[in-house]
């Protein structure tokens, strides 16, 4: 493992050998978490690459684990049917969620029958704040935020030069349709004010694509300063799960 610029970086092989690592360090981090504080709050990333870790959790780690003290939110989430292929959830659903023995309230997919994105954004916002109460009191911070890169440098759905890196007190807000990326539709995602209050965050990274937008990021300086990703520095600890083929040679 190295350390730069804040960020702990470790690098495998592969995509199998980071999946399991990246689920090894989801129970570690639940498993303190309950025993701190009686749960444990955790945004789940969409995209390919954090598929494997979440079916790791169920295949290798399902009887290590304290479901019923789970909430599970989302990061980001594409204004589709919660069916659709393209849909966040369904990917989650399929992969461990289905399997996985967590009560059903709670489980928080960000809603996509709403009239408007910015519907869905609003009705999400108010189900984290009260998720996150502690005790009638304010919300905390998620205890762990999974999140990926894109090779433009984008993480959940803050895309370069959005409107919504601005944002500083809502947590969550409606995106408009990328047009560099796919799929090209709206969506709803949590904001810089929501991911820097996290206890944690992972980022899992894989492809080559990646590589040149994670070796700018690490870096660090001014050129990393126009990447979304590169803006989510909370208070706890961030770690960056790195396949090979995204890892920069100086790393």
């Amino acid at each position: 493992m190295t350390s730069t610029g804040g960020r702990e970086v470790q690098g495998f092989p592969d995509l199998e050998a980071l999946s399991a690592a990246a689920a090894e360090s989801i129970v570690a981090i639940a498993r303190e978490s309950v025993e701190s504080r009686g749960r444990f709050s955790i945004a789940l990333a969409g995209g390919n690459t954090p598929k494997r870790t979440y079916q790791l959790l169920v295949e290798r780690h399902r009887s290590e684990i304290d479901w019923p003290r789970w909430q599970v939110l989302f990061g980001d989430e594409r204004f589709v049917p919660s069916d659709d292929k393209r849909s966040n959830y369904k990917m989650a659903s399929d992969a461990f969620l289905a399997d996985a023995p967590i009560p059903v309230n709670h489980v928080h997919p960000i809603p996509t029958d709403t009239p408007t994105v910015g519907d869905a954004a609003d009705a999400y916002e108010l189900v984290l704040r009260g998720v996150l109460a502690v005790n009638g009191g304010p919300p905390a911070g998620i205890d762990l935020v999974l999140l990926g890169v894109g090779p433009d440098g984008h993480t959940a759905s803050l895309f370069p030069g959005s409107p919504v890196l601005a944002e500083r007190t809502h947590w969550t807000r409606a995106v408009e349709a990328p047009i560099m990326v796919l799929p090209a539709v709206p969506r709803v995602t949590l904001t810089l004010p929501c991911l820097n209050g996290a206890r944690d965050v992972l980022f899992l990274v894989a492809g080559a694509d990646k590589r040149p937008v994670v070796a700018e990021i690490l870096e660090g300086g001014e050129a990393a300063r126009r990447y979304p990703a590169a803006m989510v520095n909370p208070a706890g600890r961030t770690l960056w799960m790195i396949e090979q083929s995204a890892m920069p040679s100086n790393a």
